[in-house]
């Protein structure tokens, strides 16, 4: 460009034609369109014409022929070639004061002149903005929960400079010393690697040139008996961000979120708080996180990562980061559109699930097994494929995204309960798997006073492996049994004893044995669960065991064979225990 830029130059001779001209021709030249360089006879630059003065000047009747000088600029906004990114940023608020312009909402480009104010180069406002986040890269994360902590380290690991804010001492006093308490695959080694070196923690917030929140919008059922979003973390963190931004700076908002939150209710709470105006004093955008817990890690490299910011300033520096993530960024039109994209996700996802433990339901008045009937339906049929029921849909966004989307729907008037059926199905799971089971102890002639169980998989799901409880359907299908007069054990494959012991059980190592106990009840889908010997563990079994076999991870015959035992499916019991049909 800086070879080529003479192609932009215009003298005082310079008709309002010949501007158009250089318009049109300057993209042959890789040059930016929309602008022209008036010098005078030393190259030195004297003013500058953009497409929006040439367009006004036309609106009033100016002729073609006309002088385009008559028209021009004769302040522009430049900046010494030499300067720094940080530099210009920090001399631009300024330069807008000293022309009385109280912002750069109408700067979109910039002109680098050497020391004789002769142009040589053009760059872009976003491109200035987005090249110096790339320079200094300092960027605050509010909330260091699987949203936060993940992306931070994912952050720090490709370059930029993180500081981790999180309230919860016990969770910052771990981070500080290189531990986590959360699991996730690759977590622990990124943390290691980038601690105290690219990546810091800390309570408060602190001034940075993006700020990225990502705090928890957990579900209450209110005074009406409505399950709505509790947005006081939000609220807090807004606050927080707005006591320290200034002029140039980014905040992204990460967290799932009603529509219309990030407008009416951020946006609001910053401009407060800052003095600032947004989309001109600083940027705003909304930008998802849609990954899985188990494969967080990949994903935030692997996923595309929708984005809508305020306006196209705020999405294209948005955009800017997370490029050095993710190879695909997929920009919407909106704040509201991209807040949408969450909720519509997992929304749809727990709705068909719900069908398919809706089929379950259905499946076990006729003692069929469910996932074998799904698989029938799948097989060779390529249109829209099933998925398999489960005990249940958990986890902390499942459960909560459709009573959002339920929450909007009803604000407009508009019918919610399609969302609210998907959820009701889903968490009747945990009362029908109590069912299914007490079934099969009537077959076992067995009394609950007197019996021990032991769950398998505790947390919300198995494959990809997590260790993450927090509503997870294991844990509500245990407190239904908890009603009763069991006694309950319990083991995962990732969650600690003392977490397992923390929702009311007794911790056991399935490495061990099955030696006492009288029903085994499998609620997750870990792999390790798949690798269990079936011949070993029911022959270690007490008499007339009784094995819950939730994700169809068993062959039912199998665990028959091996002696009289009960075996329950999701949605069919079998039983070869003597005096009772094979097949209930």
């Amino acid at each position: 460009m800086e070879n080529k830029i003479s192609n932009l130059f215009c003298s005082k001779e310079t008709t309002l034609k010949e501007v158009l001209d250089k318009f049109d021709k300057a993209s042959n030249f890789n040059l930016p369109s929309g602008i022209a360089l008036f010098i005078d006879s030393k190259n030195s630059l004297i003013g500058v014409i953009s497409q929006g003065d040439v367009r006004r000047a036309l609106l009033k009747g100016a002729n073609l022929e006309e002088k385009a000088c008559e028209y021009m600029v004769d302040s522009p906004i430049t900046f010494n070639s030499s300067d720094s990114l940080s530099i210009i940023l920090e001399k631009l608020p300024e330069e807008l004061n000293l022309r009385n312009r109280k912002s750069s909402k109408f700067l979109d480009k910039i002109i680098l002149v050497d020391n004789n104010n002769i142009p040589i180069r053009i760059i872009g406002y976003h491109e200035l903005w987005e090249q110096k986040v790339a320079t200094h890269r300092n960027i605050s994360i509010i909330g260091m929960g699987y949203v936060g902590l993940t992306l931070a380290l994912v952050m720090a690991d490709s370059g930029f400079n993180i500081t981790g804010i999180e309230s919860n001492k016990k969770t910052l006093n771990l981070l500080k010393k290189g531990e986590s308490h959360i699991f996730e695959k690759g977590l622990l080694e990124l943390l290691k690697e980038n601690l105290n070196r690219n990546l810091i923690f800390k309570r408060e917030v602190e001034k940075s040139d993006v700020f990225i929140i990502s705090v928890g919008t957990p579900i209450f059922c209110n005074s009406d008996e409505e399950m709505v979003p509790n947005m006081n973390y939000l609220e807090s963190a807004s606050y927080s961000v707005g006591k320290k931004i200034s002029i140039g700076n980014l905040v992204v908002l990460r967290s799932t979120v009603p529509i219309g939150t990030t407008r009416n209710f951020v946006k609001d709470i910053l401009e407060k708080e800052s003095g600032l105006v947004c989309g001109i004093d600083f940027h705003l955008s909304f930008a998802p996180e849609r990954t899985a817990e188990g494969s967080a890690i990949k994903e935030l490299r692997s996923l595309p990562q929708i984005i809508g910011g305020f306006n196209q300033d705020s999405t294209r520096v948005t955009s800017a980061i997370f490029r050095d993530i993710t190879s695909t960024i997929v920009t919407v039109e909106s704040l509201e559109e991209a807040e949408m994209v969450k909720l519509i996700n997992n929304s749809f996802r727990d709705y068909i699930f719900a069908f398919s433990n809706h089929i379950a339901k259905i499946a076990s008045k006729y003692n069929i097994n469910a996932h074998q009937l799904i698989n029938s339906s799948n097989k060779g049929y390529v249109r829209d494929p099933i998925p398999y029921p489960s005990p249940g849909v958990g986890g902390p966004c499942l459960t909560k995204d459709p009573y959002i989307f339920s929450f909007v729907s009803n604000k407009h008037s508009i019918d919610h309960k399609l969302f609210l059926n998907g959820r009701k199905v889903n968490e009747s799971m945990h009362n029908f798997v109590f069912e299914q089971f007490k079934k099969g102890l009537n077959l076992a002639d067995k009394e609950s006073k007197k019996i021990k169980i032991l769950f398998c998989g505790l947390a919300f799901k198995g494959n990809p492996e997590t260790g993450d409880i927090r509503n997870s359907s294991s844990v509500e299908i245990t407190k239904r049994f908890r009603e009763d007069t069991f006694e309950l054990h319990g083991y995962d494959a990732v969650a600690s004893s003392k977490e397992i012991e923390s929702i009311g059980l007794i911790y056991h190592d399935i490495n061990k044995d099955f030696n006492e106990f009288d029903a085994v009840l499998f609620l997750n889908n870990h792999i390790k669960f798949q690798k269990i010997n079936t011949f070993n563990m029911v022959s270690e079994m007490k008499e007339n065991p009784i094995i819950f076999d939730g994700w169809n991870l068993f062959q039912g015959k199998e665990v028959l064979s091996v002696k009289p035992s009960i075996y329950i499916g999701l949605s069919n019991i079998l039983s070869s225990i003597k005096g009772q049909h094979h097949k209930i």
